[in-house]
């Protein structure tokens, strides 16, 4: 397994206020800091630009709601369901998604550095061109994941489920994917020069790529 990268983790203080959605809506700048919201909802509903500062969200539903450019910035988020929510172009830094449920979230151009995404579902994921840059999804399942054209720097992945992800464009060097599991993956050749796979792996990827193995 690869060394721990150095994830910096959401600062948030002690004394957070509790909160509801309904404060995030009605700010003139759709903003939410210092912020404890437990068990809301909201679903379906679309803005633009919001930010989120020093917030813990427990519980709460996003599912199809459209958050395009959001910025995220210390954020905690605990079985939260994110199902579809389109997150385009956003900035998210020192975010930690905890078992919370991604499947279809629109990631496409964001931005995310010091993320932390544990044992959450993230089937269907779109990350085109997305930036990831020191980003860590532990025990997470990325089956049919986009990844086409992403920029990865410091991206580790630990125990994941890839299968059908596509990692078309994408530079998979200094990764190493070897405890991730998968019945069929989309990696290029030129893409894996520089990754480490586990030995079962690399006689997959070789047989991928038309070698034949002698045993």
């Amino acid at each position: 397994m690869a060394a721990k990268m150095k994830i910096m983790a959401p600062q948030l203080p002690f004394d957070l206020n509790e909160s509801d959605l309904s404060d995030l809506l009605d700010s003139e700048d759709h903003e939410l800091v210092n912020a404890l919201v437990s068990g809301e909802q909201m679903e379906h509903e679309v803005l633009e630009k919001c930010i989120l500062a020093k917030v813990l969200f427990r519980g709460c539903s996003f599912a199809n709601a459209r958050f395009e450019r959001m910025d995220m910035t210390d954020v905690v988020l605990e079985n939260c369901d994110l199902s579809n929510a389109v997150l385009e172009k956003g900035v998210i830094h020192r975010v930690h998604f905890k078992g919370c449920k991604l499947t279809g979230v629109n990631l496409s151009k964001a931005n995310l550095g010091h993320v932390t995404f544990e044992n959450c579902v993230l089937n269907l994921v779109d990350l085109v061109e997305a930036s990831l840059k020191q980003v860590r999804m532990i025990g997470c399942s990325l089956q049919n994941a986009n990844f086409y054209g992403c920029k990865f720097k410091d991206v580790q992945l630990d125990e994941c489920e890839l299968s059908e992800a596509d990692f078309t464009e994408t530079s998979l060097k200094g990764m190493d994917i070897s405890t991730c599991t998968y019945e069929r993956i989309d990696i290029p050749a030129s893409a894996l020069a520089g990754c480490t796979v586990s030995p079962e792996q690399a006689i997959g990827f070789a047989k991928l790529f038309g070698l034949k193995v002698k045993y």
